[in-house]
C-alpha cells in the first residue's frame, strides 16, 4: 500500500495528477489503511532531505496528507467537544436584546454565545445564535439529523476506566455539554515513583455528536496549548485515543476558577493587594501568549483558574486563533474558527459578535472585565449587558474605590466597546493597573529582600545591600522585558558568589525556568524533527541545578522522557522492519536503515542498536554476496554504507581493500 502511495505523490510532483486527484488517491489508501498517513509523511521527509522537494512543496503535501487523513479519522470517529469546566445549557436566542442579564438570571453573560456569521463586502449579518455554558463551539442547528456513529469501547467512561493501559480515571472534574474532564492517575509516573501522577484527562464523549469539526477542535486546541509554556498557562501534555475515546491530557489543577471566586467575593471582597496580584498573573500569561501570536477569543471568568498556592493560570485556549494568519493560510485551515464566532456576551467586545478578525484587544477587553470584577467585589462593569447594547444604553462603569487615578485610568481605558480606544497592549494594561513605577521598584526591592532573608541569607549591612542594589536594578529590567539581559544574566549565573546568585534565581524564578523550558523545546520535538534528546537533558540539568525542587521542571522532564521513549520505540520497530527486509543502504523511498540508524544516534548516542553486531554481520554477508556474483560498485555500496555505522570494524575494513584492490572497467 506504502508504494502506492509514494506513486501518487510522485506522480503530482511530476504534474501528472491534479490536487484534486491526489487528494482523493490518498482518501482511499488512508480508508483501507489508517496509519497510511505515516508512510506518506514519512516518504514526503525522504524527498525533502533527498532535496527532490522545496519547503514550500513539502509544507504544502504535509498540510494535503494532513488534511485528508483528519477527514478519514472523521468518518468513524465520534464527535464531540468539551471545555475544562462548565456547566452546559444550550438554548436558541433570535435577537441580541435577548443577551441581556435580567432575562437570562444572573450567570447568563457568563454563558458562550456562537454565532453565526455570513459576511458580504465589509457587511455582516448574524444568521444564528446558540448559547452554552462552557467556552467551547457548539453550533446548533435544528434541522441536523444525527447520524448514526460507531458506538465508543466506553459507553460508560467513568471511575476505574483505563485508557491506553496507562491513565486510569479516578473522578469526574467537569461535566459539559460537549464532554467531560476527570483526573486521572498516570501509571507511568507511578511507575517511575513521581510524587505527584495525576493530570486531567479531557475526553470527547457522545453529547454532542451534532458538531462536526469536534474532532479536529480538539486536536486544535492541544496542539496551540502546548505551544505555550508559561507559569500562567495551564500545560497541555498531550493528544491521543484509545479505539473511538478521544483525548487530552492537561496538568491537574488544585483550586477554583475564578468564576467561582467572583461569587464568593460578593459576601467578602479581596483585598486590594490580592486582587490586583492576580489581575498580574492573569496578564503574565495572556501577554505571553500574545507574544506567540495566539489570541484566546474567549477570555472569561471561567477560563481563569486560581491555584491553592494563589498562582492563577488561564485555561481553553481551544477556539484561540492565530492574530498573523496570512489568506493563504486561512484557505489551508481545515477547521477554521472563523467561520463560527464563539463570544460569552459579558467578556466579548462588539466586533467578536460581528465575527470580525480576532484582535489583542479583544482580549483585553474580556481582561478588564475580569479585573473590574476582582476589585469591585463582584460587581461586572457593565451589569453583564452584551457590548453590542452598551453604547446604546449609555452604560458606564462606577468608579473603583482604593485605585489611584492612573489605575482608573487604565481600566476604563481597557473597558471601552470602541476597540480603536482601547488598550491596544496587555503588558500596558499591567503597568498601568500596578502602582508608580518608583513605588512598584521599591516594592519588589523590599520584596525581594525578604525573599533573600528568609532563603537563609541573613542580614546584611547597609552598605553590602546597597552593592547588591545594582542586582536589583537588572531583576526589574527583565521583569519589565530586557530578554537580551535575561540571557546574559542566566549565562553568567554560574560566575557570581553563591549570594548574587541566590538574589538572583529568588527573583526570576519563573523568567529563568520559562527560559529553559522554551530553550528544552528548542532542541527537542519530534513532533517538528528536533531531536536532540541529550542537549534537552543538558539543559533541564542546568535548570535544576538553580531550581531543584521545580514541580514545572520536573513535569518538562517527564513530558520529553515519554515523547523520547514513544520516540525511540516507533525507531525500534522500523529498525527490526527495516533489518527483516535487509533495507540496508540508502533507497529512493527513504525507508532504509541509513534514515533510522542517524536518529537513534541523535536520540540515544549510546543506543544498544548501534553496536548491533548482528548489522554489522549482515552488512559484511550481503557485501560478500555481491562480491561473489562480481558486482562490486554494489558491493562497496554495502562495505560503505556499513562502515559509516561502524567504523572500527575490521572485516568491513579488510573487505573494504579487496574491493578497492579489483580492477575498475
Amino acid at each position: 500500500m506504502s508504494e502506492v502511495c509514494e506513486s501518487l505523490i510522485n506522480d503530482y510532483i511530476e504534474g501528472a495528477l491534479n490536487i484534486n486527484d491526489l487528494e482523493q488517491g490518498l482518501a482511499s489508501i488512508f480508508d483501507a489503511m489508517p496509519s497510511g498517513h505515516v508512510d506518506a509523511q514519512s516518504y514526503l521527509q525522504a524527498l525533502y532531505s533527498k532535496d527532490r522537494i522545496d519547503s514550500d512543496g513539502f509544507t504544502q503535501l504535509s498540510q494535503v496528507i494532513s488534511k485528508v487523513n483528519i477527514q478519514s479519522t472523521l468518518k468513524n470517529s465520534p464527535e464531540t467537544d468539551i471545555s475544562y469546566f462548565s456547566d452546559d445549557r444550550t438554548m436558541h436566542l433570535t435577537d441580541l436584546s435577548d443577551l441581556d442579564s435580567d432575562t437570562e438570571g444572573e450567570d447568563a453573560g457568563d454563558k458562550t454565545v456562537i454565532v453565526s456569521v455570513k459576511k458580504g463586502g465589509d457587511d455582516f449579518e448574524i444568521s444564528e445564535i446558540s448559547i452554552s455554558g462552557g467556552g467551547d463551539v457548539s453550533p446548533i442547528d435544528p434541522h441536523i439529523v444525527e447520524k448514526p456513529h460507531k458506538a465508543s469501547r466506553y459507553e460508560n467512561l467513568g471511575p476505574g476506566v483505563t485508557l491506553k493501559d496507562r491513565f486510569v480515571l479516578l473522578e469526574k472534574l467537569g461535566q459539559g455539554g460537549m464532554g467531560v474532564v476527570f483526573k486521572a492517575k498516570d501509571l507511568l509516573k507511578v511507575e517511575a515513583q513521581d510524587k505527584d501522577p495525576y493530570v486531567a484527562i479531557k475526553v470527547l464523549t457522545d453529547a454532542f455528536k451534532k458538531y462536526s469539526g469536534s474532532f479536529i477542535a480538539l486536536q486544535r486546541e492541544a496542539s496551540k496549548a502546548q505551544r505555550l509554556a508559561h507559569p500562567n498557562i495551564a500545560t497541555v501534555y498531550d493528544f491521543d485515543r484509545d479505539g473511538n475515546t478521544v483525548f487530552m491530557t492537561m496538568e491537574f489543577l488544585q483550586g477554583k476558577p475564578l468564576n467561582q471566586l467572583i461569587k464568593e467575593i460578593a459576601k467578602k471582597p479581596l483585598k486590594l493587594d490580592h486582587a490586583l496580584h492576580i489581575i498580574e498573573e492573569l496578564c503574565s500569561g495572556l501577554s505571553y501568549a500574545h507574544e506567540k501570536k495566539l489570541i484566546h477569543s474567549d477570555f472569561k471568568p471561567g477560563n481563569c483558574f486560581l491555584l491553592n498556592d494563589g498562582h492563577v493560570k488561564l485555561l481553553d485556549f481551544g477556539i484561540a486563533r492565530a492574530s498573523t494568519q496570512t489568506d493563504e493560510e486561512r484557505e489551508a485551515t481545515m477547521f477554521d474558527p472563523a467561520k463560527l464566532s464563539a463570544v460569552t456576551p459579558a467578556y466579548a467586545t462588539p466586533e467578536m459578535f460581528a465575527g470580525m478578525n480576532p484582535d489583542p484587544r479583544d482580549d483585553i477587553y474580556g481582561l478588564a472585565c475580569v479585573a473590574y470584577q476582582l476589585l469591585a467585589g463582584g460587581k461586572h462593569p457593565y451589569n453583564k449587558v452584551a457590548s453590542p447594547k452598551i453604547k446604546e444604553l449609555g452604560i458606564k462603569p462606577k468608579p473603583i474605590k482604593g485605585l489611584n487615578r492612573r489605575q482608573q485610568k487604565t481600566l476604563m481605558k481597557a473597558l471601552t466597546v470602541v476597540r480603536e480606544e482601547r488598550i491596544a497592549d496587555v503588558e500596558k494594561f499591567a503597568e498601568g493597573m500596578r502602582s508608580k513605577k518608583s513605588h512598584s521598584k521599591t516594592i519588589l526591592l523590599v520584596t525581594l529582600f525578604l525573599a533573600v532573608i528568609g532563603a537563609g541569607i541573613g542580614y546584611k549591612p547597609f552598605l553590602a545591600f546597597q552593592a547588591e542594589q545594582e542586582l536589583y536594578d537588572k531583576i526589574h529590567l527583565i521583569k519589565n522585558g530586557d530578554k537580551a539581559l535575561m540571557i546574559e544574566t542566566i549565562w553568567s549565573l554560574e560566575q557570581l558568589d553563591p549570594e548574587q546568585q541566590k538574589i538572583i534565581s529568588v527573583g526570576l524564578r519563573r523568567e529563568i525556568i520559562t527560559f529553559y523550558r522554551d530553550r528544552i523545546r528548542s532542541v527537542f520535538r519530534p513532533s517538528e524533527g528536533l531531536y536532540d534528546y541529550p542537549q534537552a537533558q543538558t539543559l533541564l540539568a542546568q535548570a535544576k541545578k538553580h531550581y531543584p525542587d521545580s514541580v514545572a521542571l520536573s513535569t518538562i522532564d517527564d513530558q520529553i522522557k515519554e515523547q523520547r521513549d514513544r520516540l525511540m520505540n516507533s525507531l525500534v520497530s522500523l529498525y527490526k522492519r527495516y533489518f527483516k527486509a535487509k533495507k540496508l543502504v540508502k533507497t529512493e523511498s527513504g525507508e532504509d536503515l541509513t534514515t533510522v540508524m542517524p536518529l537513534i544516534k541523535r536520540v540515544d548516542p549510546k543506543h544498544y542498536l548501534l553496536k548491533d553486531k548482528a548489522l554489522s554481520d549482515l552488512y559484511l554477508s550481503e557485501a560478500e554476496k555481491l562480491i561473489s556474483a562480481r558486482k562490486f560498485p554494489e558491493a562497496s555500496n554495502y562495505i560503505v554504507t556499513g562502515l559509516k555505522l561502524f567504523p572500527e570494524d575490521k572485516r568491513l575494513q579488510n573487505l573494504s581493500k579487496i574491493i578497492n584492490a579489483q580492477p575498475q572497467n
